[in-house]
């Protein structure tokens, strides 16, 4: 039988326990990276991880064992979704589309700097995420309010990649000098 949360205190309990979970993955991360392991590498078990726990809680919580009317089990519904399998192959592009985007700024990260990165990576998502939604359904969107807002995002990642050539440029000079960082 699937678990719906239906009280208060249930749902603010799953709320505290993934607040913990979600807590705990930068001190992992560090204890990782502390022990040689590149930041790369982890988000890479990190996606391992998160299907194997997508593929374990739908089976767990996806209706298992017997089928019954109105409440189909969770393989009976797997091998039915026939009929929907462009949304399916849709959906699992997307999360490829995610997941590479994800390992890429993980890269970026490495080499450019959390700062630089994380304006770069989070803009281009609003820029090209809302152009696309625009594009795919026209109809109930209104260009003058959103795209100032995307504008705004487009600048972000100019004023990001100008800090990032001004700070390699600064870093350059001060390697020339024989200064040190400090």
């Amino acid at each position: 039988m699937p678990v719906t949360v239906e009280d208060r205190g249930g749902a603010a309990t799953l709320m505290v326990a993934s607040l913990f979970l979600l807590g705990t993955w930068p001190a992992l991360l560090t204890l990782l990276e502390r022990r040689g392991r590149l930041p790369q590498h982890t988000y890479l078990d990190y996606s391992v991880t998160n299907l194997l726990a997508a593929v374990l809680l739908a089976v767990a919580f996806g209706q298992p064992g017997e089928s019954r009317p109105g409440l189909p089990s969770f393989f009976t519904q797997l091998s039915q979704m026939q009929d929907n399998w462009p949304s399916a192959l849709m959906a699992m592009a997307g999360g490829l589309f995610l997941s590479l985007g994800n390992l890429v700024s993980q890269y970026a990260w490495a080499f450019a700097g959390l700062s630089v990165t994380n304006i770069i990576c989070s803009s281009m998502t609003v820029v090209i995420g809302t152009t696309i939604n625009y594009f795919l359904d026209g109809r109930i969107n209104r260009a003058e309010i959103l795209f100032p807002g995307v504008v705004c995002f487009l600048i972000a990642v100019f004023l990001g990649a100008a800090v990032h050539s001004s700070n390699a440029k600064d870093d350059e000079q001060k390697r020339l000098l024989g200064i040190k960082n400090i």
